[in-house]
């Protein structure tokens, strides 16, 4: 079993939100990504998406884009982005998948998952109170952020100490935000400082296209691998963890 991580999908198989608008990197970025997920994703393996899922306004807006995951191989695990208005609370978005027959999608919010040798966990994120577009209604939401990150981490690692004879095998830590947690290495924030406290080894992020991938950090930070998995960036091919 494998682990595998894309974010950024920007599904609209049944509304009218063509992503090639935003140049030719996104032509037929639905056929690629279909293309090149099922050349190397097993059933057996898990795939990671955090957020920006679909443009579906509402959970019957996104069932053809939820439809499209679902006949992909492999369990998705799905975290929210800041487009993925469909995005109920957990109970109303399990109880729609469960009664469409949609069982490889998993949702992660304020919960954290074990797979395999490798503990899941991860938040939406937010602006970082330095980005000059953040103002002070942002930070209660960044603050929020913040502990939803925390209560995942802290999830996690309760899931595995309470698996039976799991506390002595060896475990990957893997965060999973929307967001860029970090842009200046140099500078610590609430959710860099959570992810440290924790010991998570790797930390995923979306959210940037286009020229805002030079914004991107890749790199390591205080024992914390920062990796930019949207879409576009890895040309729409999962990259395996």
């Amino acid at each position: 079993m494998s682990i595998f991580a894309i974010a950024d999908l920007h599904l609209s198989l049944s509304t009218n939100k063509p992503m090639d608008v935003f140049g030719p990197g996104w032509q037929n970025y639905v056929q690629r990504l279909k293309a090149a997920w099922c050349e190397k994703i097993k059933p057996e393996d898990t795939v990671l998406i955090p957020g920006d899922i679909s443009w579906g306004m509402t959970m019957d807006e996104a069932l053809a884009d939820f439809c499209f995951l679902e006949e992909l191989p492999g369990t998705k695990i799905l975290s929210k982005g800041n487009h993925d208005y469909w995005w109920g609370t957990n109970k109303k978005v399990e109880e729609f998948l469960a009664s469409h027959g949609l069982v490889s999608i998993k949702l992660l919010k304020n919960n954290g998952f074990v797979v395999e040798d490798a503990l899941v966990a991860g938040s939406r994120g937010w602006l970082l109170p330095e980005n000059p577009e953040s103002k002070k209604e942002d930070e209660k939401i960044y603050l929020r952020e913040v502990g939803r990150l925390r209560r995942s981490l802290q999830d996690s690692l309760s899931m595995y100490e309470k698996t039976e004879g799991e506390s002595s095998r060896p475990v990957r830590k893997i965060a999973m935000l929307h967001y860029p947690p970090v842009y200046d290495p140099e500078r610590s924030n609430g959710f860099t400082d959570a992810l440290e406290e924790y010991g998570f080894e790797i930390c995923l992020y979306g959210h940037l296209h286009g020229r805002g991938h030079q914004k991107a950090f890749n790199g390591v930070r205080n024992g914390v691998e920062y990796r930019l998995i949207a879409a576009d960036y890895l040309q729409f091919d999962p990259v395996k963890l």
